[in-house]
């Protein structure tokens, strides 16, 4: 993300701010056939819970087909510090089966960073990914929004769709 003016990455509103307190949301698909390089930008505000151990477990899933059968798949991300800290965190590795888990003990008003190598897609023929954040029923609330950015594989000022309703 190194463009000054989003010249050739391509940034994807993937889901609007909102509120998913007790609720398993998933954000739209994002197509890859395009990607050399894809990431999801995750924004949480508030997250409130009747105990410090409530959290949302954040899963990668991918498909061959929009709305096919999703799998989870391994990915790796970083957090951010709290507003006004300009810290992030050490890369780190999650695997599929695993999740990463955010609580309101310790993400609140937080960023999560996560990449998935579309080689590593490609492998399995999956061609879409999307966020899925999973409740355990105790939160009251998690405020929460989600972006994917896209690096394509053939640099150009006007982008191939990435949303998977608008691709061919």
């Amino acid at each position: 993300m190194a463009n000054p003016f989003v010249g050739y990455d391509n940034f994807v509103p993937l889901l609007a701010p909102v509120d998913i307190a007790s609720t398993t949301t998933t954000c739209a698909y994002m197509d890859l056939r395009n990607a050399q390089k894809a990431s999801f930008l995750i924004q949480f505000g508030a997250i409130t819970s009747a105990t410090t151990t409530d959290e949302f477990v954040i899963t990668i899933q991918a498909a061959t087909a929009e709305g096919g059968t999703e799998a989870a798949i391994d990915f790796r991300y970083r957090k951010s510090g709290a507003v006004g800290a300009n810290t992030w965190g050490a890369v780190t590795t999650v695997a599929a089966a695993t999740g990463l888990g955010m609580g309101a003990d310790d993400s609140d008003d937080m960023f999560v960073l996560i990449e998935v190598d579309p080689d590593a897609l490609a492998a399995n023929d999956y061609r879409y990914a999307r966020v899925l954040l999973t409740d355990n029923d105790d939160m009251e609330a998690c405020l929460v929004s989600v972006m994917g950015i896209i690096e394509a594989r053939y640099k150009q000022t006007t982008h191939i769709s990435a949303t998977a309703s608008a691709s061919a």
